[in-house]
């Protein structure tokens, strides 16, 4: 009897712990499967409709990827629109050209330009080392009425 009663007092908390419900007759556990042939038809429908689901947002994405290229392709063509002039290698090559002979007139002048600007100043020098004031007078009159007249009389105030 000590026995029944000690196995009794250790399975009593058992019925009283919370525990899920052992019931074998509960209905809760009593959940037929549709089980045919080892398929479980309810299963199996649940990952069709997951798979359908898959399928339409991935063409849902695929159309979308193809407004998008074809949005981008517009905006490029919207912004390119008109003739274009300077397409490929010929006109950077032309570009190029013209840029350097641009470059090599530049210098050409510039160096024009102080090859007579220092012709001027021997010319200058020459005039006022003579001592002959009526040369003076004569290259002074003679800047008078052009645009140089400032420039000659630097010259010849420098020597």
């Amino acid at each position: 009897m000590k026995k029944v009663l000690l196995i009794l007092a250790l399975c009593l908390p058992l019925f009283f712990t919370g525990c899920a419900r052992i019931d074998p007759f509960s209905p809760d556990l009593n959940q037929r499967l549709d089980n045919q042939d080892g398929e479980i038809n309810d299963l199996q429908n649940n990952q069709n409709g997951f798979m359908l689901e898959l399928g339409k947002l991935r063409n849902e994405q695929q159309i979308l990827s193809e407004k998008i290229d074809n949005l981008q392709q517009g905006i490029i063509n919207k912004n390119n629109s008109g003739v274009q002039i300077l397409q490929g290698d010929g006109p950077l090559i032309a570009l190029f050209a013209f840029g350097v002979l641009a470059l090599m007139l530049v210098f050409y002048y510039k160096n024009k330009a102080d090859k007579n600007e220092e012709a001027a100043d021997i010319l200058a020098q020459q005039i006022n080392q003579s001592g002959d004031e009526e040369l003076r007078e004569n290259v002074f009159g003679a800047a008078l009425n052009s645009r140089v007249e400032g420039e000659v009389y630097a010259f010849m105030q420098r020597n």
